[in-house]
């Protein structure tokens, strides 16, 4: 009994040095080399200050994971420490208060996810790198701010964080991560020091309080989904030198009312407009080859659409639900048009399809209820019977003789004759209707020899 009493007395000791010693009070101290860290929070105190010396060397990191889920309300580290680990404090939930010294140069990955009841951190000179996610879901960090020494910031690192209101950035940055502030609902301004050249997908995401963001003209690369769901951008003006305006990049942005997009602009992906309800003040650019589905549809303050003669076809839904949309100006080199492309443009009042077109696609122009003139040229040879569907009365222009004025005759539309056409459309023969006095199509009849059977 007196030898089990004296091992436990020797293992509390232990721990009491171990936690104790160089005035740290409730953490565990590991000596790695010539260096030590924070492994382990051990603890009852909620205000925790940690020792810059520990055995004779140096405590310079908090170990991954040395804090997680801990019931901590501040930590105050010393000048020693250059790193906090991964998951460091991560869900300390109530944290409130964080004390860096300088000194320190890496926040990494996770550092402080999820601590939600920190409301605001100033990082010290020196801290060059802020991982990814690393303060992720702290959902009442109302301000951060950064030493002129930051460099990076990780993917994700401000994920969620829904009550920040504004981030300055200093001239180190030059990226924007993959969601780095994705999620930030009250964020209202992002000021950029430095000379910015990527915004990586999702990188504003959901920032829905944003109202303007200035894109540096070093930028070369824009994300998809970048400023997906930012509903109170007003403007923006894409750089030139940017070729590619990708998929959902300015999605659900609906107060965004101008957007100037540079002669370098070829491609416009899916859904890159989709649902930007206000926008009025806006052109294709020139050199534009290609635009994919839905790219505008709801854009429904949109007024005016001019096709650039580099652009051939135009896509599903292209210009769908664009409710004030009045005026499309064609070329003739476009030949081939998506299902719906102009459905529920329903301010359209007049519209010239072009020659280049020889069919007009399923629900073109369905539901176009102000439709009043329809010029069809006479190298259209389909028309479905959807293409006009909810469109109404109006008044079919076409060249005599092509199919267009069959079509229009056969639907019991209003014609206009506007010319005759190059090539007369020659309607298919009909089936002759049955003729009960036809003998020779009775069964059983055997010509002029009589009935089958009966000779």
């Amino acid at each position: 009994m007196k030898k089990i009493f004296f091992a436990a007395a020797l293992i509390v000791t232990a721990l009491c040095l171990f936690s104790c010693k160089g005035g740290t009070f409730g953490v565990r101290i590991e000596v790695r080399g010539d260096a030590a860290a924070v492994v382990k929070y051990v603890g009852e105190s909620a205000k925790v200050t940690v020792t810059d010396y520990y055995d004779g060397v140096p405590v310079t990191e908090v170990a991954d994971k040395a804090f997680l889920d801990e019931f901590i309300e501040s930590i105050t580290l010393p000048n020693t420490i250059t790193r906090i680990g991964e998951s460091g404090f991560q869900d300390c939930k109530s944290l409130t208060e964080v004390n860096l010294s300088p000194g320190l140069i890496t926040i990494d990955k996770n550092a402080f996810a999820g601590c939600a009841s920190l409301k605001s951190i100033v990082l010290p000179e020196g801290v060059t790198t802020i991982g990814e996610n690393a303060f992720s879901g702290c959902k009442s960090l109302e301000s951060i701010t950064f030493p002129s020494t930051v460099t990076t910031i990780g993917p994700g690192a401000f994920y969620q964080c829904t009550s920040l209101k504004e981030i300055i950035l200093p001239e180190g940055v030059t990226s924007l991560s993959t969601g780095v502030f994705w999620g930030c609902k009250s964020l209202e301004s992002i000021t950029v020091k430095g000379m910015l050249t990527t915004i990586e997908d999702r990188a504003m995401t959901d920032c829905e309080s944003l109202t303007s963001f200035d894109i540096k003209e070093t930028v070369k690369d824009i994300g998809a989904s970048a400023f997906l769901n930012c509903k109170s951008l007003t403007s923006v003006a894409v750089p030139d030198g940017i070729t590619v305006i990708k998929e959902y990049t300015f999605y659900g942005c609906s107060s965004l009312a101008s957007a100037s997009l540079p002669d370098s602009v070829t491609e416009i992906q899916k859904e890159a407009f989709k649902y930007c309800s206000a926008l009025s003040d806006f052109e294709l650019p020139p050199s534009l080859s290609s635009l994919d589905d839905n790219a505008f549809l709801g854009c429904s303050s949109l007024t005016s659409v001019t096709i650039p003669k580099t652009l051939t076809s135009i896509p599903k839904g292209a210009f769908s639900s664009c409710s004030g949309l009045k005026e499309i100006n064609f070329h003739d080199s476009i030949t081939i048009g998506g299902v719906s492309a102009f459905s529920d443009c329903t301010s359209l009042s007049e519209v010239t399809l072009p020659r280049g077109m020889t069919e007009i696609p399923i629900s073109f122009f369905a539901n176009c209820s102000s439709l009043k003139y329809v010029t069809i040229p006479d190298e259209v040879q389909v028309i479905p019977d959807s293409a006009f569907k909810g469109c109404g009365s109006f008044t079919v222009r076409v060249w005599e003789g092509s199919f267009a004025e069959y079509w229009a005759d056969s639907n019991g539309r209003i014609k206009e004759i506007v010319g005759v056409a190059d090539t007369i459309y020659e309607p298919p023969e009909t089936e002759p209707a049955d003729d009960d006095d036809n003998f020779g199509g009775w069964d059983g009849w055997d010509g002029w020899g009589g009935w089958g059977g009966r000779r």
